[in-house]
């Protein structure tokens, strides 16, 4: 039975809406970072995806209502509209996730047996259809639903939505798994069926609520009526774990072994060096502060960098000094250098004020390149060539041959699961759907789709060539 939340799904607690009401739940207009709405209504000599909010890159976004004139028929606009719910730094891909609003189900319409042909559904199969998901959802105990969507052809978007989080690795994890919590909850009906590749695909858009669908014509329309949760409360009622991302770890404690006797000699004899000719970690990060310092006093703080910036300086601060000394001393600094308001920087530090981050100097190093375009040879100053040339060329090629193959047969058996599950689930086998599922891009899924095509456990009639 999952979690701790006693409300299950129930259907007469909904309220039809609109699309500012559910907008306002979902934090459209208040996006960090951007989020993308797309429409194949958009001219063809014109980019059909647009970016709202605010790109990490500082490259250009665009309005929402700008989007909705653009995306027209004739007199009819807002045609065809489909926004993400999450958001990006700056591209529209999982490894660009920088922000997650919700879970959600697609359901999709069964085509008629022996049609391949797009069904439609009438206004009173579309009721069977919410009628039917609610009642597998309550059977289920699945927590109750914040809202569903009726995409304007039959189909449904049911979601979940909570305070937005950010999109750390272990989160997305744990986001795939409410996923598949949310997606075993249902069986289908004859008329429905779960587009699972959809419901998994954290970077995936959806119909807006408030815009027309292009065949119908009908409105896309959102009922309200559930709580909107934290990520942690929903992923509780799902019994779904959430891993911290980054822990300090306290050294483990020896017990039950007497320490020998120390004489005048040996006491004198293992006294320690002054560091072993080695930084310590406190000198180490103090090297790490004054140089991003130098470097934001050399080149101006750009703002998609000013969150990484001041993140990275209370980093270091907080191995150097007390965290209430750190805190003002980061204020100092963002007032003079940085320029984000104070509220949005304590909003930033909150983990870091709670946790004291360690980094190793290759994800340091990474960080400050990626983040701050910093140059980072400071880290290694002090590092001595233990190998020759050749030595540490050879020993990079056997290492990375054993990555490559450690990696291609990962992938290969995360493709191939992700096909039994779409097999299994009688959805359509797409390479999108599959990359969707199995966390890889299509480009990777592509590579290996001969092999998949092959396999012999899996060979379906459902899985669909590249073409």
């Amino acid at each position: 039975m999952p979690g701790s939340l006693a409300i299950t799904a129930n259907q007469t607690s909904f309220l039809q809406g609109n699309s500012l009401d559910f907008n306002r739940l979902m934090g459209v207009g208040e996006e960090q970072y951007c989020r993308y709405v797309w429409s194949h209504r958009i001219a063809k000599d014109k980019q059909p995806w647009r970016a709202i909010g605010q790109r990490q890159s500082g490259k250009a976004t665009a309005r929402l209502s700008d989007f909705y004139l653009e995306a027209s028929i004739g007199r009819y606009c807002s045609m065809d509209c489909y926004m993400s719910p999450n958001e990006f730094f700056d591209w529209r891909n999982v490894k660009q996730l920088a922000a997650l609003h919700a879970n959600w189900l697609e359901i999709d319409v069964t085509n008629a047996p022996g049609s391949t042909k797009k069904r439609t559904l009438s206004i009173e199969e579309q009721n069977t259809v919410v009628d039917e998901v609610f009642e597998q959802l309550a059977s289920a105990g699945v927590p109750q639903p914040t809202s569903y969507v009726l995409s304007g052809s039959g189909g449904i978007h049911v979601y979940w939505i909570y305070d937005a989080t950010s999109a750390l690795k272990s989160k997305v994890s744990a986001w795939r798994d409410i996923a598949s919590k949310l997606v075993k909850s249902l069986k289908g009906g004859n008329l429905w069926h779960v587009d699972v590749g959809a419901s998994k695909d954290p970077a995936r858009v959806l119909r807006m609520p408030g815009t027309i669908h292009g065949t119908t014509r009908r409105t896309v329309e959102t009922f309200i009526g559930g709580k909107k949760y934290t990520f942690e409360s929903l992923a509780n009622a799902l019994n779904v774990k959430v891993e911290s991302q980054l822990k300090v770890v306290k050294p483990v404690k020896e017990l039950g072994i007497a320490k020998p006797t120390e004489t005048k000699e040996t006491k004198e004899r293992n006294k320690p060096r002054v560091n072993n000719g080695k930084h310590t970690i406190g000198q180490w990060w103090a090297k790490t502060y004054f140089n991003v310092l130098k470097h934001i006093n050399q080149n101006k703080v750009k703002e998609g960098q000013r969150d990484s910036t001041a993140f990275i300086l209370f980093v270091a601060l907080r191995h150097m000094q007390d965290v209430d000394q750190a805190l003002e001393r980061i204020k100092d600094i963002n007032r003079r250098l940085i320029g984000l308001d104070e509220d949005t920087l304590l909003s930033y530090l909150k983990t870091a004020r709670n946790t004291l981050y360690k980094f190793s100097k290759f994800r340091l190093a990474e960080y400050l390149t990626r983040q701050l375009g910093m140059d980072t040879s400071y880290l290694y100053e002090n590092d001595k060539v233990k190998l020759t040339i050749e030595q540490i060329k050879e020993a990079q090629r056997d290492a990375a041959l054993k990555t490559a193959n450690n990696k291609a047969n990962s992938t290969l058996n995360r493709i191939l699961n992700a096909v039994k599950e779409l097999t299994t689930a009688g959805s359509d086998c797409t390479q999108a759907a599959v990359a969707a599922i199995c966390g890889r891009s299509e480009r990777t899924v592509r590579r290996y789709w001969s092999e998949v095509i092959d396999n012999k456990v899996i060979r379906s009639c459902s899985i669909y060539s590249p073409q």
